[in-house]
């Protein structure tokens, strides 16, 4: 009896180190700020639709591939949104929209991955936008990572294909209701690299 209760406690000490035991550790990802992109688009008077896109993106995402945990924080440059009409961006910068003198930064930070057995089906967070803060579903359209190799250099990358819906309202945006929709939808493409380690 001695014996097996020494073994028992040999086994519950070793049991961190067996195989499947281990347990995997999140890996730090940089946004690739080439390959993302955050399109929106709202309804002009039911009849046609207001797009465009913010071009300046940096985020952070903590990704554990093993377990599909993490969590995410992006950031976005309000003052770059980009409609492709100067006029209508200076409209979609100012107070009576985006604000982005007084609100430059746009803010996702999720930490909740929703899965369907191994595939990414969600991520919920938190938006704030026009210095209002709200919960945010985006759903995963697709998600992988995976090797891929670029003019003869591998390199490990995770991406996706994003969509959400919002209600500009929501965040204080009710100028030119309800001709111009209340209803955004965001559509996010992201693509990270792991991040390189810091220099000593």
């Amino acid at each position: 009896m001695r014996l097996s209760a020494t073994v028992a406690c040999a086994l519950c000490l070793l049991a961190p180190c067996l195989p499947g035991t281990v347990q995997a550790q999140p890996v730090n990802f940089t946004v690739d700020p080439t390959h993302t992109t955050v399109y929106f688009a709202a309804s002009h008077f039911e009849r046609t639709s207001v797009r465009g896109r913010f071009g300046k993106i940096d985020g952070r995402i903590s990704f554990d591939e093993a377990s599909g945990s993490g969590a995410i924080d992006f950031t976005v440059d309000a003052d770059s949104v980009d409609s492709g009409n100067r006029t209508l961006d200076g409209i979609l910068r100012s107070a009576q929209f985006l604000d982005a003198q007084n609100f430059p930064v746009v803010r996702l930070r999720a930490n909740r991955f929703v899965r369907d057995g191994d595939r990414l089906v969600a991520v919920e967070g938190e938006l704030t936008l026009h210095g209002v803060t709200q919960p945010l579903r985006l759903e995963a359209e697709r998600f992988s990572c995976g090797e891929i190799s670029l003019f003869g250099i591998k390199r490990h990358v995770c991406g996706g294909d994003f969509r959400a819906v919002l209600s500009r309202s929501a965040f204080g945006m009710t100028r030119f209701l309800p001709d111009v929709g209340d209803t955004v939808v965001l559509t996010m493409s992201v693509e990270a690299m792991p991040a390189l380690p810091a220099l000593e």
